[in-house]
């Protein structure tokens, strides 16, 4: 596809400008469970579920860094040949532990300090492997879409049944062959979703329009999107995030870490401009390159953060931060402060591939904390 017809479809459907000046991206992930994929007992990687997979790290404009990186080590004393976020948190630190490390504190100073800019694009391995079942009752009946705001809800009331019930669900979805449903079963299919979700009798709108309207999909024997892919296959790579960010940002150079897998996936660049392969991309090796290894304590943190909220409410966070030295913090304001940088630089810096409630409750949870700080 032309990337300038992407580009400008993108822009128009979300409403947000495009960035055309020339920026220079490191990149970074955390969350990388390669194939998630269903078992008999469930799914292969149940760290999955629980985390999203995220890609990110810093960017600045033009080709040199605004910054001085051996300020960074020597503050931090590197002796290792490269920093990571498990050296600098500690090995199995949660979020609220890292903080409190002096490097993690010290590391963020230089950050907002730096005249670098953050970025991230997460997904929820979970909810991208269901909403194609959203998306498949419209290509049947497009009467009821009645836009993205409306599909948004309805992808969000599905997941947030799926994640209360998600046992049930990974058990029918194994049987049937999910994502790969035969026409024959997508009738029973179907029904027995339906059945479940009207057994618990959830008082949920939208909950039952999907419902509704699935049990018409059923019927006529069509789900798209669930049909002829590879069997119990839910998520087999991230590429789609990757080739992404190079066509949004198509005059930016894309710096990732080396990996053979992602590598592998970009061989097949989807976007093209003026009629050639899209090539704005390049994979470093990170021991060679700091600006990608400051991308790992960023993403790790950023993983750290995303769990915890997910796992809080807003009592259990008013509580916490009652505990929190000056030093954690400071953390917090710095970490709002570089995501509204980052969304004021360019609002698709930001990026989740996520339920609107998880994104709201997290969004709802980071003001909060800035604001208890």
């Amino acid at each position: 596809m032309d990337v300038d017809i992407y580009r400008d479809e993108w822009s128009m459907l979300l409403g947000i400008p495009l960035l055309n000046e020339k920026y220079s991206f490191f990149y970074d992930e955390t969350g990388n469970v390669r194939k998630f994929r269903l078992t008999e007992n469930g799914v292969n990687a149940d760290e999955g579920i629980a985390n999203d997979f995220i890609l990110g790290g810093i960017l600045y404009k033009g080709d040199a860094p605004p910054c001085d990186l051996d300020l960074l080590y020597e503050e931090l004393k590197i002796k290792a040949p490269e920093i990571k976020f498990k050296t600098l948190a500690g090995r199995g630190s949660d979020f609220w532990t890292a903080i409190g490390k002096k490097p993690i504190h010290q590391f963020l100073i230089w950050l907002e300090n730096s005249g670098l800019y953050v970025h991230y694009a997460t997904l929820n391995n979970m909810y991208y492997s269901i909403v194609d079942m959203v998306d498949s009752l419209f290509v049947t009946q497009p009467q009821f879409n009645f836009g993205p705001e409306w599909v948004q809800i309805l992808k969000a009331s599905w997941h947030r049944f799926v994640t209360a019930h998600l046992d049930e669900i990974l058990a029918i979805f194994y049987r049937y062959d999910y994502p790969s449903i035969v026409k024959s079963n997508i009738k029973d299919f179907c029904y027995e979703i339906s059945d479940l979700i009207q057994y618990y009798d959830v008082d949920d709108f939208y909950l039952e329009n999907f419902r509704q309207l699935l049990k018409t999909n059923g019927r006529k024997g069509e789900l798209f999107f669930v049909e002829d892919n590879t069997p119990g296959l839910l998520v087999e790579e991230y590429s789609s995030l990757r080739t992404g960010r190079c066509a949004l940002y198509k005059d930016a150079m894309h710096n990732f870490d080396e990996e053979a897998e992602a590598e592998s996936s970009l061989e097949d660049m989807p976007f093209t401009m003026n009629g050639k392969k899209l090539t704005n991309y390049k994979f470093i090796d990170s021991k060679a390159e700091r600006l990608i290894q400051v991308s790992d304590v960023w993403v790790g943190l950023l993983g750290k953060l995303f769990f915890m909220l997910d796992e809080s409410t807003p009592s259990m966070i008013e509580s916490k931060l009652e505990s929190l030295n000056k030093e954690q913090k400071e953390c917090i304001v710095i970490i709002n402060s570089l995501i509204d940088r980052a969304e004021g630089l360019n609002r698709a810096l930001i990026q989740n591939v996520n339920s609107i409630d998880m994104v709201q409750h997290r969004g709802s949870l980071l003001v909060l904390m800035g604001e208890l700080v």
